[in-house]
Order: structure tokens, then sequence, then C-alpha cells
């Protein structure tokens, strides 16, 4: 089954290769025309085996057979994700590709895992507390060191984190007033509609963003909700000045300060690294804003760029960034968590970097996407307790849950 076959090369690509789901994807079928019309099912199924890949592997780590190879697991894996959940192909196709590719034998030793199919209540067993770590990681693919690290929030709130990231993220797009009205972009596309937000909408359509027109033509660009209200409430008015530092690959928070407040306050935009966004430098070009000052600089050394206090100072590492694990189903495959350590000093020096370019009276903002007490409100408290010249005026965590 050629389905099957480009299934498994990708999803050895992403297990044992460490490729991104969507590259693997377009490794397979961006120069291949002539699978195209195969992608939807292929992404489909490798797309499902990454949603249950904690539990596939633990199941096959049950039956106790040291005669599985790594690829033998990863075919098992791929047709107990169309036996279980998929349900794209037959039990027959599935029982004829998993003898082609395991052989009698081996095909004999996971039968009790295909006699499961109809039976979702005996995926986990029973014998498994459904409050335990292990419970919830195989019921909700999150590695257990993951759940330690939510649990500081409580099990409640766990618990709706987990379900709330089984489900689709919302796709919400920020409209670049400057250019268009919310109501041209509202009656042009009845896929969106208003949010909370001002100036945000969400969008429920099957064509892809960036493939709409307003999209190309840069009148709409993704923003979460909760960044554009963030921004709005602390909004400053000239003749002020306003410093954004963004360790995030994502450029969206570059965006947003542009549109914001195009040429009407001073803006210093720093990143470590300015090559990595083409799209902003040509933004800035494009727009012809005089005002904009980009510049590339590690976060403790940045004298050169900024040349007086500013009157509001955005701090925005790079973060464990757990709020993709809804829009990449192998995001926490490829996680490194032995990275974590030099992640959190990496944030620490963004905030104690920018920190120091604060106005009397000024604002510091301390903005990450992730759910990590140590990352967020740890990391406030131990900048405060080290700052007195600074106090909190407010802390916010807002949860998957929370759209």
């Amino acid at each position: 089954m050629q389905e099957f076959d480009l299934a498994q090369k990708a999803l050895r690509d992403i297990v044992k290769g460490d490729i991104y789901f969507n590259d693997a994807l377009k490794k397979i079928f961006q120069t291949n025309v002539e699978l195209r019309p195969l992608r939807g099912a292929v992404a489909g199924l490798v797309g499902c085996e990454l949603r249950h890949h904690i539990l596939f592997n633990y199941l096959i780590d049950e039956l106790k057979v040291e005669t599985f190879t790594e690829e033998d697991r990863l075919v098992i894996s791929l047709a107990l994700a169309n036996l279980y959940f998929f349900k794209r192909f037959s039990k027959e196709d599935m029982e004829g590709v998993l003898k082609e590719k395991l052989g009698e034998e081996k095909l004999a030793a996971i039968k009790p895992l295909l006699e499961k199919a109809d039976k979702p209540n005996e995926f986990i067993p029973a014998s498994l507390e459904k409050t335990s770590n292990k419970y919830l990681s195989l019921r909700y693919n999150t590695p257990e060191w993951v759940l330690k690290i939510w649990q500081h929030f409580g099990y409640g709130l766990t618990y709706r984190v987990l379900k709330a990231n089984n489900h689709q993220n919302t796709i919400t797009a920020r409209v670049r007033t400057s250019r268009v009205t919310v109501d041209e972009i509202l009656n042009n596309n009845s896929d969106f509609v208003k949010s909370p937000v001002d100036e945000v909408l969400i969008y429920g359509g099957k064509t892809p963003l960036r493939k709409l027109d307003a999209f190309a033509k840069g009148n709409l660009f993704l923003e979460r909700m909760a960044v554009k209200a963030m921004l709005s409430e602390y909004k400053i008015e000239e003749p002020k000045e306003a410093f954004l530092y963004n360790g995030n690959l994502e450029p969206s928070l570059f965006k947003e300060m542009i549109e914001l407040y195009q040429d009407r306050v001073g803006l210093n935009l720093g990143c470590p690294d300015l090559s990595k966004y083409p799209e902003i430098i040509r933004l800035i070009k494009e727009s012809g804003y005089k005002n904009v000052n980009f510049f590339g600089a590690a976060p403790d050394s940045m004298e050169s760029a900024i040349s007086r206090p500013q009157d509001l100072v955005i701090a925005a590492p790079n973060s464990s960034n757990f709020d993709l694990i809804r829009e990449y189903p192998d995001y926490l495959m490829h996680f490194k968590k032995e990275g974590m350590d030099a992640l959190f000093a990496q944030e620490k020096a963004v905030l104690e970097g920018a920190s120091k370019y604060v106005a009397e009276k000024g604002i510091l903002i301390y903005t990450i996407n992730t759910l990590s007490k140590k990352e967020g409100h740890m990391t406030i408290t131990d900048f405060l307790a080290n700052h007195p010249e600074f106090h909190l005026n407010k802390e916010v965590q807002t949860y998957p849950f929370e759209d």
C-alpha cells in the first residue's frame, strides 16, 4: 500500500531523523507531483500516530517481544493509529500490510493489540489510576516530565490543559488597520469572525490562512489574542519611546509593534540575529518608517543600539513554547529536555538585559509562551528580589483552554 509506505518513510524521518512533521511531508511531496493526491491520507495517518505516539510505544513494550526492530515498531504504530483512531484503511488491508512487512511470527505476536481496535476502553490498562501521571501521559500523549512541570498549577488545571491540547488551535489574525479596515476583511471573507480583542479576527476556513489574498498582500498576520490585548493595554503615546527585545523566531511581536505605533513613537526592535527576520527588514523598508531602529545583539550587549532610557520595554525571550503542542503533533518529540537549564538562563539574561533601559516610571513587560512556573512566576520573583527599584504591576498566566 503506497500510502502506508510513504507514511512509514515520513515517520522514520520524524522519529529517527529528528525532522519536523511538516518538513518530513515536504521532503516526500514537494518535488513528487504525482504523489500529491496521496498527501492527505499520509499526513492524516502520520499525524494520528504522532498524537498517540506514547500510547503505541507503551503497548508495543508491554508485548515484550525482543525481536522487534525499530522499523517494526514504526510499522506497528502506524497500523494501530489507523485501526484505533484514523480508520481510513480497512482492517484487512492493515493485516495484509503487517503480514508483508513483519512476517507471520511477528504478526501473531501483535494480534492482542489488533483485537483491541474496536474496544477503546482497553487501549489503556484498567489497572492504571486515572489521576496518575502514567495514565495522563498515555491518554494525552504528554511525557511524564512535562506533566510534573504543569502540576505546579494543580491537577485540575493540568487536566484542562491536556484536554485542550487535544483540540485544534484557534487561528487568529491581526488586521493591519493602517492598510485595510476590519469590515473590509469581514465583508470579503465569511470565514472570519470578530474576536473579543479589537482588530484581531478568528479564522475558521479550510483554506490555509497563508494562502489567502489578504495574507499574501500583507493585510493580515498571525497573532495571539493575548499578545495584542497586552500590548494595547500598555500602549504609549508620542513623544515617548518603546523597546522590544524578541528572542522568538515567530516575528508577530515585531509586526505588532510596527503596526501599533507606525511612525508615531521611537521604536527600538532588538533580536539575537537580524538574518532570521528578512520579512521584518523588508516590512520596515517598504513602510518607509524612519523611526524604527532594528538591530541584532546579545541581551547583555545592547549599549551601542539604544542611546537613552525607554518608556516601555518588552523582554520576550525564546521559551519552552508549550503553546505549540496544539499546532505541531510532534513538538514534544523534538523538544530537548536537557536544554531547559540553558533556556532558563537565557530567559533571565533577556529580562536582565532589557531592564537596564527602562526609564524612571517606565513599564517593563516580560512575556513568554509557556506553561511553566519556573520560566514565568519564579523568574519574575527572582528578578524583583534582585531589583527593588521595580515593583509588580500585574502577573497573568493564560492557558490553552482560554482562547
